[in-house]
């Protein structure tokens, strides 16, 4: 018995030790939840990471222009392993605006708690925006059951002078995800999970995984090592994303958040929903899915809810080549997602009538920062507008 067992240890360790020395360390949210290899899926391309970082997690007691409500598109999740503030739209926002940016966690219930604190009563933002995942409008959007807040205020918002755009300028360190070193301890429980996940899709044809690998009618999208096909969550191309009813019901919902934000007459409500990867890349996909989001075009239909569309300029600028709006390896943008995200929304103040001055008109999207011997210094300019 005991030959067995260390046998089948050995076998293990044949198995597993080469693997963990060869495996970059998991950095993808789709790669480590798939069990796909970081090598083939990670970003060749560096990302960008302030330091110190330009938004803050908000603190209790501070006062901020803008108070963001964000998921893991807007801050780090605190189950990712490599999540750091400073690589987010909101720290671009901060940027190219000068406006001061708090994040907390998204949600009904954190937003409801904000709402009802002295924080809000006494140092209002100009405006709060809630940003939520495309994924999330599959489920109620919660309301806002407090007796503190009341209905808008009849005669509308204060007239509030504008803010004057001052750009800060920084300029963000270059990020490069982590890669093998055989010299340091190797991720053993990255490959054991790693070939529990991979084998039973590759050697039994097993299907249901949360995560897919779908191939792409064009190369060039994603500046990882698979050209032609990149990672996507299976939910991305769930049929819900069609029923116009269903999403006019959450479109309520959000349009009952907005007025308990703008109760006090103050502050003005922006919401950014966060286009899932499947529907910025839906018409590049080698076999494009049966349906299509309808969450922009039902969300726009309502010309008094207060909503930034960020679909169609994705699709414009992956059409017109930009690589990585969307991390290959992840579900959430790059850094080229991440700078138009911020421009959109800095656009949207604007019209608004929180921002004055010159926010950046333009859509193109600059890879910073670029690397001269690899020829990506010059961007790939698309208009979208």
């Amino acid at each position: 018995m005991d030959r067995i067992v260390l046998r089948g240890l050995a076998l293990a360790a044949a198995l597993v030790l080469p693997l963990a020395f060869a495996l970059d360390p998991p950095d993808g949210d789709l790669t480590e939840l798939g069990g796909y290899a970081e090598n083939r899926f990670g970003p060749r391309m560096p990302q960008a990471i302030f330091v110190p970082p330009l938004a803050e997690a908000a603190r209790p007691g501070a006062g901020y222009d803008v108070m963001v409500f964000g998921d893991g598109f807007s801050r780090p999740e605190a189950e990712e392993r490599h999540g750091r503030y400073g690589r987010y739209w909101t720290d671009h926002l901060r940027n190219l605006t000068g406006l001061s940016v708090g994040v907390r966690p998204a949600g009904a219930a954190p937003l409801a708690a904000y709402l009802a604190s002295p924080d809000f009563r006494e140092r209002p933002p100009r405006v709060v925006i809630l940003q939520l995942s495309e994924r999330d409008l599959g489920e109620p959007v919660g309301g806002l059951a407090l007796s503190t807040v009341t209905a808008p205020r009849s005669y509308g918002m204060a007239t509030l002078p504008p803010l004057a755009v001052e750009p800060l300028n920084r300029q963000p360190r270059s990020l490069e995800r982590s890669r093998a070193q055989a010299w340091n301890p190797p991720p053993i429980g990255h490959a054991l999970d790693l070939l529990l996940k991979a084998l039973p899709r590759a050697v039994l044809n097993v299907t249901g995984s949360p995560v897919e690998e779908r191939s792409l009618a064009y190369a060039g999208l994603f500046s990882s090592a698979a050209a032609t096909t990149t990672l996507f969550r299976a939910e991305d191309f769930q049929p819900w994303r069609t029923d116009r009813r269903l999403l006019e019901e959450r479109r309520a919902g959000l349009h009952a958040i907005q007025d308990a934000v703008q109760a006090n007459g103050v502050t003005r409500f922006l919401l950014l929903i966060a286009p899932d990867k499947g529907t910025v890349y839906a018409d590049f996909l080698l076999t494009p899915p049966p349906h299509r989001s309808a969450v922009d075009e039902v969300m726009a239909a309502d010309p008094t809810l207060q909503a930034v569309p960020l679909a169609a300029g994705l699709t414009a600028l992956a059409a017109g080549g930009v690589r990585d709006l969307y991390a290959p390896n992840g579900s959430r943008w790059g850094l080229e997602g991440q700078l138009y995200a911020a421009r959109t929304v800095a656009r949207a103040l604007g019209q608004l009538g929180v921002l004055s001055g010159a926010t950046d008109p333009s859509p193109d999207v600059a890879i910073l920062p670029c690397r001269p011997d690899q020829g990506d210094c010059t961007p790939t300019r698309t208009q979208t507008d």
